[in-house]
């Protein structure tokens, strides 16, 4: 049963990323391709697949296994990453836009804008956490009625 371990957790962060463009292009009144590949923001497709993968190795696996262990790490890993790392690294950008904008003297043109919003906020975790579960779970369901 290794197919469903693979496909799955791709069609539920792609899935979660489409719902992510979707809520872009509503908010934004305009379609742009690179909404689809935006990192951050509502919901977190990094967390939907972590999720969906730790779902699928407990399900098939069972929670006493290895692989359950080692998938669970690589979600806290992930979903930690999401919640502080990339948040800062978000933070830190913010200031040092404000700071390029803000000191005279120097070629601001020489210095990119950086992003400031690169990780997410708690709900949009809990958002992909879970749209990770529900839809592996209905997955899972779907492939075994077939």
């Amino acid at each position: 049963m290794v197919y469903p371990i693979v496909i799955i957790p791709i069609i539920v962060g792609c899935v979660a990323q489409l719902i992510k463009f979707l809520l872009f292009v509503i908010r934004h009144k305009k379609i742009k391709l690179r909404f689809f590949f935006t990192s951050g923001h509502m919901p977190s497709a990094h967390a939907a697949f972590v999720v969906s993968l730790v779902t699928l190795i407990a399900f098939f696996d069972g929670i006493l296994s290895t692989t359950f262990t080692v998938s669970f790490a690589f979600a806290y890993i992930v979903i930690h990453d999401a919640l502080q790392i990339r948040t800062n690294i978000g933070y830190n950008g913010k200031v040092i836009n404000k700071l390029i904008r803000e000191v005279s003297g120097i070629k601001k043109e020489n210095y990119p804008i950086l992003r400031e919003r690169v990780g997410h906020r708690p709900i949009e975790v809990l958002a992909g956490t879970v749209l990770g579960f529900a839809l592996t779970m209905f997955l899972i369901i779907l492939l075994e009625n077939l």
